[in-house]
């Protein structure tokens, strides 16, 4: 048959074929079974035409598949070349001839477009068993079509045994290549000099090892990837490179090298990268770390070629040594953030930290622990602290692990605790350092004002308790002193009435000494604001510390009419004790007449009052003077001072929006000024000590019903107001209440606040509904104003409270008063 035929005999072939195959997969026929008697009679001939045309014009062994690879024809070369009969190869898979090794740059061939393939040189299996070089091409038919292939084996096998030494050369010089390219990333990846040298090494060393001209490492960054490494590629660290149409994004994306002969006209492809390497045909294998994808190795070069597969694997080796790189660098920079971390934590840390060995012995250590040991690790370094400065310090790490210690530095004495952590390391502790000097001094001087809030939480309780018993004393007394007949005294002298009188005045001293002690230990809440009658609260001030001032020296007081000022009379008298007493003790005793405190009190313009509290002293040192008012500075002595009561007097002082300053030289004495913001209105009528003794007005005999269940004080109170009034004595809130109930009225009532069974307050809201008369006819007397009821009684009726022990001219007048209101 003629060649200029054999066209057209393929086209008519392929259509029967197309047509036979349409009916065997909608009939469900075999190949070559069931077809119509006509068609595959046409086929056949067909077959038997093409085999002949084939035969007629080529020594190369020829033949039709399907794009599978299933032979259709071959043409009499494959009996003379291979050594099967054309029957025998027939339907059979043409792939399955091919060797092992050569079907990697096979299925490569196979992957580029059949119009542009290159030639490859492969290994088949003949029937004897040996395999036979040929070179291999393929077509497509028909070409805008193509429903099989046209396949070309041209024996290489006389080309290729003369040459089997020389490519065995050019194997082994390839392997060296490869071998020592590898060596050089792998050295330089366990050397670690920077990731970025062993990427540049891959980039270049890959490709060369490879004989081919350029190379890239590229990482993802953001949508794309970009470059940090290339050779031979005319372009920057950190070009941009997309991912789609890419053979670096292709291989990213499907986690497996990719390649291609011929990158130009790679359908897949429109690689700029490639374009600037002026690439032909190009590998791009993927490197992958322990966690994660890192990025992909490109190669390429400038002549088309396939890769065969030991080339393949090099490459992945050498993205596995690239991987291991940057899995060390990513490791390495969280072990060097962990180490600068830890060394931050270390050298900052408030506590004092060292490294010791087993001995004890100082590695390191961060300021402060310098600060806490009073030196430097320079002096430190390698030595135990007790060889250093003068401690009982041991930091060795034995047990016990943890203690206190003392370090005693050039200007003081410290107390640390101390704990060791063994074995951080094989033979080496962390030891870790606190000063705790001034929490030890703070704890002890707050359990000292503990102690004396104690104190003075037991000085007004003691002060109520006493105030009961002096309270019928003093009525007592004045009882006496007012019903001892003239005629007594004629014969027994003056001295009795003397005694009288001074008993007299000696309970009332007492009585003032308790009101004093309870005004200063027990301010009563809510009373901050005042006003307070600073001329008073002055006077309790110097009774309060009369007996640390007279021995030391002597006392001046200046002291003009003010007006009152904001601020709770005991707080103000806290403040000014405190100011007094210190003026004392910074005189020494014994030298009265030399020494004078002063204290005086005047109006200031802007609606101020000046309080001055001087003396005469040793003074404050200018080095000390600005710390006087910190929490627990003390000059004193131990024992003799908590650091906290100038700190205290500020506070205080402050609170009330008032100044204190302070102006001291050594040697000169200190002087105190407190400025106190001036109150509105007069100070409301407190638990006091009453008015001067004035005679009562006179009053017509009336009836007084006295409630108190303390039994000597109802009696007391019953028996000075005999002489004046009818006075009946009941000892509980109900059983006044029953008397009123009974039809019995009263002029006025004189009641303890604080009793068991019923309060004065409530028996005086009783007392409205059954003998409304009697609303301003009502006193209270109270031991002390501690008590919520107490102070209800002087907001509700402040001119009605009397304060125990009452003296009896001041009872005398209030029952005038209520009394007198029932007109």
């Amino acid at each position: 048959m003629a060649l200029s035929t054999t066209p057209e005999l393929l086209r008519e072939l392929a259509i029967l074929y197309h047509r036979v195959a349409e009916l065997e997969r909608v009939g469900g026929l075999r190949p070559g079974e069931g077809a119509p008697e006509g068609l595959q009679r046409r086929v056949d001939d067909l077959g038997a035409g093409l085999h002949a045309a084939l035969a007629a014009f080529s020594d190369d062994l020829l033949g039709v598949l399907t794009p599978a690879g299933d032979l259709l024809f071959v043409n009499d070369a494959v009996e003379r070349l291979v050594g099967y009969r054309a029957d025998e190869v027939i339907g059979k898979n043409a792939w399955s001839f091919v060797d092992e090794e050569d079907l990697a740059s096979l299925a490569s061939a196979r992957s580029t477009p059949l119009d542009d393939a290159i030639p490859i040189e492969i290994r088949v299996r003949c029937a004897d068993g040996r395999l036979r070089w040929f070179e291999f091409s393929a077509r497509p038919w028909p070409r805008d079509n193509p429903v099989y292939i046209v396949a070309r084996w041209r024996d290489a096998q006389g080309r290729r045994e003369p040459a089997s030494r020389e490519d065995d050369a050019r194997r082994l010089d390839a392997e060296l290549r490869r071998a020592a390219a590898l060596a050089r990333v792998s050295q330089l990846a366990l050397g670690l000099p920077s990731v970025q040298d062993v990427l540049d090494a891959a980039a270049s060393l890959a490709p060369s090892a490879l004989q081919l001209e350029a190379g890239a490492y590229l990482e993802p960054e953001g949508g794309g990837l970009v470059v940090r490494a290339a050779a031979g590629i005319p372009v920057p660290r950190g070009h941009a490179v997309p991912v789609v149409m890419t053979l670096a994004g292709l291989a990213r994306a499907g986690g497996a090298p990719v390649h291609s002969a011929d990158v130009v006209r790679d359908g897949r492809l429109a690689d700029s990268l490639l374009a600037a390497a002026g690439a032909s045909s190009a590998i791009a294998v993927p490197v992958r770390g322990k966690e994660r994808a890192h990025g992909v190795l490109l190669v390429a070069g400038r002549t088309s070629r396939h890769f065969a597969p030991d080339e393949i694997h090099f490459l992945e080796t050498v993205a596995n040594v690239v991987a291991t790189s940057v899995d060390g660098r990513a490791a390495q920079e969280a072990m060097r953030g962990r180490e600068r971390l830890a060394r931050a934590v270390f050298d900052h840390a408030r506590d004092g930290l060292a490294i010791v060995d087993a001995e004890g012995r100082c590695l390191d250590a961060n300021a402060a622990a310098e600060q806490i040991l009073g030196t430097t690790f320079d002096a430190l370094r390698g030595h135990r602290p007790a060889e250093v400065v003068r401690t009982d310090l041991d930091l060795a790490p034995r047990s016990p692990r943890q203690g206190e210690a003392t370090v005693t530095t050039a200007s003081d004495t410290r107390l640390v605790e101390w704990d060791v952590v063994p074995d951080i390391q094989p033979g080496v502790a962390l030891a870790m350092l606190r000063d705790v000097t001034s929490k030890r001094e703070i704890a002890t001087r707050l359990a000292l004002a503990d102690r004396l809030i104690s104190v003075g939480a037991l000085a007004a309780g003691v002060a109520h308790e006493l105030n009961t018993p002096l309270a019928y004393v003093a009525a007592n007394l004045e009882y006496l002193a007012g019903a001892v007949p003239p005629l007594l005294v004629e014969r027994a002298g003056a001295e009795i009435r003397e005694a009288l009188q001074e008993s007299v005045e000696g309970v009332e001293r007492l009585g003032l000494i308790l009101q004093d002690l309870r005004t200063f230990a027990r301010p009563a809440a809510g009373d901050d604001d005042g006003p307070a009658n600073l001329e008073a609260v002055l006077r309790s001030s110097v009774a309060m510390t009369w007996n640390e001032i007279r021995h030391r020296a002597r006392l001046e007081k200046d002291v003009r009419r003010v007006p009152p000022v904001h601020g709770s009379p005991a707080r103000l008298a806290q403040v000014f004790v405190n100011l007094l007493a210190n003026a004392a003790q910074a005189i020494p005793e014994g030298d009265a007449q030399s020494h004078v405190i002063r204290i005086s009190a005047r109006e200031q313009p802007g609606g101020r009052v000046a309080v001055e509290v001087a003396d005469t002293g040793s003074g404050i040192s200018p080095a000390v003077l600005p710390r006087i008012f910190e929490p627990f500075f003390t000059t004193k002595v131990a024992g003799q001072g908590t650091g906290l009561g100038l700190s205290i007097c500020r506070s205080i002082v402050q609170g009330l929006d008032g100044h204190i300053e302070v102006r001291s030289a050594p040697g000169n004495g200190t002087m105190f000024r407190v400025l106190l913001r001036a109150a509105d209105v007069q100070p409301a009528a407190s638990f006091g000590r009453g008015p001067g003794r004035a005679p009562a007005p006179a009053v017509p005999r009336s009836s007084v019903l006295v409630v108190d269940d303390e039994r000597l004080i109802a009696a007391s109170l019953r028996r000075v107001l005999a002489a004046d009034h009818d006075v009946t004595v009941v000892s509980s809130a109900r059983s006044a209440l029953r008397l009123v109930e009974r039809g019995e009225r009263f002029d006025a009532v004189l009641t303890d606040l604080v009793m068991p069974d019923m309060t004065g307050l409530e028996l005086h809201r009783q007392l409205l509904t059954l003998a409304p008369e009697l609303e301003r006819r009502v006193l209270f007397m109270t031991a002390g104003a501690f008590t919520e009821e107490a102070r209800r009684a002087t907001e509700i009726a402040p001119d009605a409270c009397l304060e125990k022990p009452v003296r009896i001219d001041v009872l005398r007048a209030a029952l005038a008063r209520v009394i007198g209101a029932r007109g």
